[in-house]
């Protein structure tokens, strides 16, 4: 996955000679890394926020509804759907079967990346996409009929929030990564000193860092696809 900035843009921020910095790229590449990937766990965005360069194929349980909820993206390329709930194979719908936008399916956003909703086209083909329902039996006699889901639609996309870091994730990547960094030089300690700036007392919430990422509505809410 993506990091958020270079090393040369942390420098730029956290040593008064700029670029020309002491530390290693190798070293300032792993702190921007694990900065990286922790705001992506803090704004719950397992895809992070640069999109895939290359499409790739996802499997979803259809709901036997006109809509249909996906993973974030910023371009689909194909979608594909079961007939039938035991069928092995995918059925590609045309273009004009399908169409991509994002929010509530009673009020969808058709102007704005990312995409993460597809709604069947009442002048295409299809009507819903196929329900991924299945019914299976388990337990001793008398068995007991157990509902699960299985996957009825395949969709082609370039799955991630934005085809470039969004400026707010990258000032808090190195906001972060300039913490830890400095922190990492005093062996973590909660509090510093230097000649240049005095004595610096580290929080363990960052007011900056959180406003570029809660306040910006960069966090995306843990909710079920239903």
């Amino acid at each position: 996955m993506a990091t958020y900035c270079t090393a040369a843009e942390l420098r730029t921020q956290v040593e008064k000679t700029g670029i020309a910095g002491a530390d290693s790229d190798a070293a300032l590449a792993i702190i921007i890394e694990a900065a990286s990937r922790t705001i992506d766990r803090h704004c719950n965005r397992p895809d992070g926020f640069v999109a895939l360069s290359v499409a790739a194929a996802r499997v979803y349980a259809g709901q036997g509804k006109p809509y249909l909820l996906i993973d974030e993206c910023t371009e689909i390329t194909l979608v594909a759907v079961k007939d039938s709930s035991t069928d092995t194979t995918y059925t590609s719908w045309a273009a004009t079967d399908w169409l991509k936008a994002r929010g509530d399916p009673e009020d969808p956003d058709f102007n704005h990346t990312p995409y993460d909703l597809l709604l069947v086209l009442p002048t295409g083909n299809y009507s819903v996409f196929m329900n991924g329902q299945f019914t299976g039996k388990r337990g001793f006699p008398p068995e007991t009929e157990t509902p699960f889901m299985i996957p009825t639609v395949q969709v082609t996309a370039k799955w991630g929030y934005a085809t470039t870091v969004p400026g707010q994730i990258k000032q808090a990547t190195i906001a972060l990564a300039a913490r830890w960094w400095k922190q990492g030089k005093g062996a973590w300690a909660d509090t510093l000193a230097s000649p240049e700036l005095g004595q610096l007392i580290y929080r363990k919430e960052n007011v900056d860092i959180r406003m570029m990422l809660v306040e910006s509505r960069f966090v995306k809410p843990a909710i079920g696809r239903r």
